[in-house]
């Protein structure tokens, strides 16, 4: 594949030794689309970033990436797994938070083409999590994303 990189002239090629170095045109007009691709993960988490600092109220007490979309990984059929903490006020039925939850979950596919697996709990389930220390909270310590709201790490710690 990168033969033909270096035959359209959007990267440079050049021995060293016994190895080949490949360097990006920055030039070439497709090198600006080119690395918009490559930052894919990124712009996803800059829209996550946006959609929930911008557009919900109340703000989650959390939000974060987790899984093969936080460690880059996945593939076309992963899931973009999402942990989300709602504040302390706000009741898992609420017809408004519901529907902001739906949403994201809806702009997520939208945004990807993959489906949203969102694992969602309240502030007072944070304590049953602690305590029962279900596979999710060792994913959350090794490769969770924060996006917004208090860092997952310190509401999980003491797990």
């Amino acid at each position: 594949m990168l033969s033909r990189f270096v035959n359209h002239g959007l990267v440079f090629m050049e021995e060293a030794g016994n190895s080949r170095v490949y360097n990006l045109n920055r030039e070439h007009l497709a090198a600006e689309p080119f690395e918009r691709l490559a930052d894919l993960r990124g712009a996803l988490l800059r829209r996550l970033i946006d959609e929930v600092s911008h557009y919900w109220r109340p703000q989650p007490t959390h939000l974060s990436v987790f899984g093969s979309a936080a460690r880059g990984d996945g593939g076309l059929d992963s899931d973009i797994d999402i942990f989300l903490v709602r504040p302390g006020d706000v009741e898992a039925d609420e017809e408004e938070w519901r529907e902001r939850v739906e949403g994201l979950a809806n702009a997520v596919f939208r945004w990807t083409g993959n489906h949203a697996g969102i694992a969602e709990v309240g502030l007072e389930e944070l304590e049953r999590l602690r305590r029962e220390q279900p596979a999710i909270v060792e994913s959350l310590r090794v490769d969770a994303l924060d996006i917004v709201g208090i860092p997952v790490r310190e509401l999980l710690r003491g797990v």
